[in-house]
């Protein structure tokens, strides 16, 4: 498979923003949850300056959306698959830190004559 280089580019932009633990916590929290800023904050134990930062970041890339009810702004998950990408690489992670073989691993098998 042939991908642009366009293509590649704006992958490694949200994997940059993926590489947070704290954007990370906050797409967990708002993966079952719409909430405000305050919500958020006693939810993931984040000063309010930085979740609102992150939260800004997050919409940036269009991780999150966020709608206006009265004086408060509501955020939500917007592209919940983004979640089992983290939640693969969690999984690839998990199996480095105990040293196990990934269950997916390939296998490639040489020919004898191919050495």
């Amino acid at each position: 498979m042939k991908v642009s280089n366009a293509l590649l580019e704006e992958a490694a932009k949200i994997y940059k923003v993926l590489s947070n633990t704290n954007r990370i916590k906050i797409l967990y929290f708002l993966e079952d949850n719409e909430a405000d800023v305050s919500t958020i904050v006693d939810n993931v134990d984040l000063p309010q300056p930085m979740v609102s930062h992150q939260l800004a970041i997050l919409y940036r890339y269009q991780l999150v959306t966020r709608s206006k009810q009265g004086t408060h702004v509501f955020y939500c998950l917007d592209d919940p698959h983004i979640l089992e990408m983290v939640d693969a690489m969690l999984g690839h992670v998990s199996h480095e830190i105990k040293g196990e073989p990934h269950p997916y691993r390939k296998t490639v098998r040489v020919k004898k004559d191919e050495f």
